[in-house]
């Protein structure tokens, strides 16, 4: 499936009010799993890779790894396990060495419907990112992925946490954005939490499409935990989809897992009664 073809869907999914679910995979086996219950996106990058391993997804934002490798060295099992469903690339661009016309070059050679700019920097505290900033290696880097992906007709989802980044990402020409209210909490919801996580997704994506009104925009962390809370979001928002991560790759796979392990633990031993 081409780009063109891709955002067709994704401009009819929006006539229907067919929510798109993009989901972050870290493996082949979850990627299979979230093709098999209809994901119309999958995007690999170095959180999700760090969460299959039973890791934090926090850790992934700390100097351990090359982020680039571990998205590069999980895609050819995930572009494996997709079938027909497009597959973007997680690029940390932050890293200096990074050449960007080599990164997107790799990710075309490697047949990925397109990239996202994953590990972002609007995860970091301010005094960080304004480090960052300042030697040139900050949002800037990451909104000039997006506009050279877009350049090589490559499909872009364009990571946001506030109504400016939101506004750059969509004049840089990112078809999709990714509200991101930071890492997803879990537990019960305070309503107010909500109503007021819902207001500032509305606010970031008005913003976005105040520069382009055909932008894509697709919901993710925060309190937004389970299908109820997406719901009233998207709802309220008019948000076209919704991005898992953790809430659909490693809290159902533990779950699942030790669900099988109780049931076989029960298997009765006992010898069959003889009547």
């Amino acid at each position: 499936m081409n780009v063109r073809e891709f955002l067709e869907r994704m401009v009819e999914g929006r006539r229907q009010r067919r929510p798109m679910i993009c989901a972050g995979v870290g493996s082949g086996v979850t990627a299979k799993g979230a093709v098999d219950g209809g994901a119309d996106l999958l995007a690999v990058y170095n959180t999700a890779v760090y969460r299959i391993m039973g890791l934090p997804t926090a850790l992934a934002f700390l100097p351990y790894d090359d982020a680039n490798r571990l998205t590069f060295d999980v895609l050819p099992q995930v572009i494996a396990a997709a079938g027909s469903t497009p597959v973007l690339a997680g690029i940390g661009v932050h890293d200096p060495r990074v050449d960007l016309d080599r990164v997107l070059t790799q990710v075309a050679d490697l047949r990925v419907a397109g990239v996202t700019n994953e590990p972002f920097i609007g995860i970091y505290s301010p005094d960080l990112r304004a480090h960052l900033e300042a030697a040139g290696l900050g949002f800037g880097r990451e909104v000039s992925l997006v506009r050279q992906a877009v350049k090589r007709g490559l499909l872009t989802l364009g990571w946001v946490f506030d109504s400016s980044q939101a506004a750059a990402m969509a004049e840089a020409g990112a078809h999709l954005l990714g509200i991101n209210l930071g890492l997803t909490t879990f537990g019960s919801n305070d309503p107010n939490r909500l109503d007021q996580a819902i207001g500032a997704l509305r606010e970031i994506a008005n913003a976005a499409q105040s520069v382009r009104r055909d932008v894509f925009t697709l919901i993710h962390g925060g309190p937004f935990n389970d299908p109820e809370a997406v719901a009233a979001a998207l709802r309220a928002t008019g948000a076209d989809g919704y991005v898992t991560g953790s809430t659909a790759e490693a809290g159902p796979v533990r779950t699942a897992v030790a669900d099988a392990i109780r049931r076989f633990r029960t298997a009765s031993t006992s010898p069959a009664s003889r009547e």
